[in-house]
């Protein structure tokens, strides 16, 4: 994909695109709202310009029709199959992702096949999942790889068989463009160091804090959480421990009530997952302790932020970063991209920036595990999330 200079000077100056979504938004507008500052990365800009592209009514019910089947066509008549494997897909975050992912594909009218596949955090499923891709003859697959190591075999081998196979959301596994085609990712060890930071920041006299992660042995969480244990050392923080959530509400809730009755008084948390934290709110209700904390969080559903609210608490301090739901769009286009013989790096890094949650975040006419950054409208949302 050629692109010519009077493109890149139109989006560097705000070029009004299509509404995304029936919203008015510009390429600026989305990088401003998901990255906190104007990208220049071509692949990401490309990725971006997909996404601002109109919803017909008949996108909209494609794309929910292949989100629910799994296994779609896309009726464009185009030659390429496209598939993304999730490793763990049995949270919002994930879903959103997934319908992303989608929609990314559906703006693509070469897309004829869109496949998805989720392990539900089975490594040996994961590993079929890439297998049946690969007997399959798929020309994309974009993995979150929650089993790390383990699926590097499964990923040279379809790399060997010609598929381009992007990551994303995760940390690397295996050489990136070697083994696969690219990582897109923001700089996780840096997360970790920027949620220790957000704590100090938010009280500056923070002593005791712990880390919360997903399931049990991920490499996303296992990645951010050893920088952040060297973060905290420098700023004088001891980490009391670290508890597995299954990034789910009740896993957090029942890991917020362990550490709880174990430390007492604990002044901050780091945890990737914004939506499962409110399982830590509803823990310190059944402790009838006051919200007197700082969260440092990844991602930025918006449910946490109607119970801080609610909570009306000046010592309950919120930082939250993106949920980078859009990460499977970028992915999807470094491999489109790749298909017409352009160059990708190995690595599309993410930029990303730790916000204080203020007032105004909360909608209560979207669903509660919106994530304030995703390019899903309230229509798509509801959709998907019927109440």
């Amino acid at each position: 994909m050629k692109r010519s200079s009077r493109f890149l000077t139109a989006v560097a100056v705000g070029l009004a695109l299509a509404p995304v979504c029936g919203r008015a938004e510009t390429v600026n507008d989305l990088s401003l709202k998901q990255f906190g500052k104007v990208v220049t990365n071509p692949t990401i800009l490309d990725a971006l310009q997909h996404a601002v592209k109109p919803l017909t009514p008949e996108i909209r019910k494609k794309a929910l029709e292949c989100y629910r089947s799994n296994d779609c066509n896309t009726g464009t008549g185009g030659k390429l199959t496209v598939a993304y494997a999730d490793g763990f897909g049995e949270n919002v975050w994930r879903k959103v992702t997934k319908m992303e992912f989608i929609l990314q594909a559906l703006s693509y009218p070469q897309i004829g096949h869109i496949e998805y596949r989720d392990a539900r955090g089975d490594v040996s499923k994961a590993i079929s999942d890439m297998n049946s891709y690969i007997a399959q003859g798929v020309n994309v697959i974009v993995i979150y790889p929650d089993a790390g190591a383990a699926m590097l075999p499964v990923v040279q081998e379809a790399t060997a068989a010609g598929i381009k196979v992007v990551l994303h959301n995760g940390p690397a596994i295996g050489t990136a463009g070697k083994d696969y085609l690219t990582n897109v990712r923001e700089d996780i060890c840096q997360l970790g160091n920027a949620l220790v930071d957000s704590i100090k920041q938010g009280n500056p006299e923070a002593k005791r804090i712990v880390e919360l992660g997903g399931t049990p042995g991920n490499t996303l969480s296992s990645t951010w959480q050893a920088c952040a244990a060297k973060q905290a050392k420098k700023d004088g923080l001891t980490i009391l421990g670290k508890y597995d959530t299954n990034w789910t509400q009740e896993g957090t809730f029942k890991a917020v009530s362990a550490a709880l009755a174990q430390f007492g008084k604990i002044d901050g948390w780091a945890y990737e997952y914004a939506d499962g934290f409110r399982g830590a709110v509803r823990a310190y209700e059944a402790a009838h302790k006051p919200l007197d904390m700082v969260a440092a969080l990844r991602t930025d559903e918006q449910g946490l932020f109607c119970d801080w609210k609610k909570a009306n608490n000046p010592n309950f301090k919120i930082y939250y970063s993106s949920a980078f739901n859009i990460s499977t769009r970028i992915a999807l286009t470094a491999a489109m991209e790749s298909l017409d013989g352009k160059s990708i790096p190995a690595w599309i890094q993410l930029p990303f920036k730790m916000k204080p949650v203020k007032q105004g975040l909360c909608n209560p006419d979207l669903p509660m595990e919106t994530s304030v950054t995703t390019t899903l409208d309230d229509q798509m949302l509801k959709a998907m999330f019927p109440k």
